[in-house]
């Protein structure tokens, strides 16, 4: 489905993977990694300064006319609406552009509207809707759409958690008709809600490649420790911990237990100072990530 060969573009370097067909992708990292550039090279909106990308095995730049017939996307930057059309004359042009037979039209923007909750602002123009109307309304466009191919630019800015979990549903429905699907967002719960494989950039680089299994496999054993002192800061410069916060006399150590038991954070905390209290936790996946990643000290 996708390919991309040393892809370089701005702060992308040297991208080299495969996006095999029904497969939804999380793209995540820090602001400024490249989410964004990713997915514009990916649609053909960017031409890469240095290697090649196949998109449904065309070049998305070349072929761009050709590809966007079966692509729907959506950029947090590139407006999607005319201002001053309603929603429902927004989606009729949709609908004339890319040919859409007028039942499955009808049928599909009225489960799309009432599943995504946007059914009673569809007569309202574009210009007086909040963030969150005109989110759902846009996410609604792309759903509309039968595609073979649905990118995403952080799709649930301004959502609350039930236009998410509609969001959540209409892109597992999609994946079980056959669609791939390349989701970017800075919320990593989001994506450990829908991906299947996880692509994590770091300062453009491609970091991590594969599986959300894989990947949990490889950072959810992160543990928190948080420590309140009754003595001197202890030395642990020895132990392979992931990220260290001290505040007046509150310790957080953060630690990989594939790497460091707790019973030697204990130990070495114990054997350098007093202790007030001490509690440990399991970081969820986001949180792991940017331990992992964006945390390091």
């Amino acid at each position: 489905m996708i390919i991309c060969k040393d892809v370089n573009k701005f702060i992308l370097k040297g991208i080299e993977l495969h996006v095999p067909k029904g497969v939804t992708l999380g793209v995540i990292g820090a602001s400024g990694a490249g989410k964004t550039t990713f997915l514009k090279l990916i649609s053909g909106l960017l031409s890469p300064g240095r290697g090649s990308i196949y998109t449904f095995r065309k070049d998305p730049v070349g072929k761009r006319r050709e590809i966007l017939k079966d692509i729907a996307v959506l950029f947090a930057d590139i407006p999607v609406f005319n201002d001053e059309l309603s929603v429902r004359d927004s989606l009729n042009e949709m609908k004339t552009i890319y040919g859409i037979e007028k039942e499955r039209f009808t049928e599909r923007t009225e489960y799309v509207a009432d599943i995504l909750g946007f059914k009673d602002i569809l007569d309202t123009r574009v210009r007086a809707l909040s963030l969150g109307q005109k989110r759902r309304a846009e996410l609604g466009m792309c759903f509309i759409r039968d595609a073979g191919l649905y990118i995403f630019d952080e799709p649930c800015i301004g959502l609350d958690q039930n236009a998410k979990a509609a969001f959540y549903t209409l892109v597992k429905e999609k994946k079980q008709e056959g669609a791939t699907i390349l989701i970017s967002s800075h919320d990593m719960e989001d994506i450990s809600e829908v991906a299947e494989r996880v692509l994590l950039l770091d300062d453009g680089e491609a970091v991590f490649y594969g599986s959300k299994d894989e990947l949990v496999k490889k950072l959810i054993p992160m543990e928190e420790c948080s420590i309140k002192l009754d003595g001197a800061i202890p030395d642990i410069s020895d132990l392979e911990v992931e990220k260290l916060i001290i505040d007046n006399d509150m310790m957080k150590i953060y630690y990989n237990s594939n790497h460091v038991s707790s019973k030697e954070v204990i130990e070495r905390i114990c054997a350098g100072t007093m202790v007030k209290s001490l509690n440990f936790r399991r970081s969820g996946l986001g949180e792991s990530i940017k331990i992992s990643h964006f945390g390091r000290v």
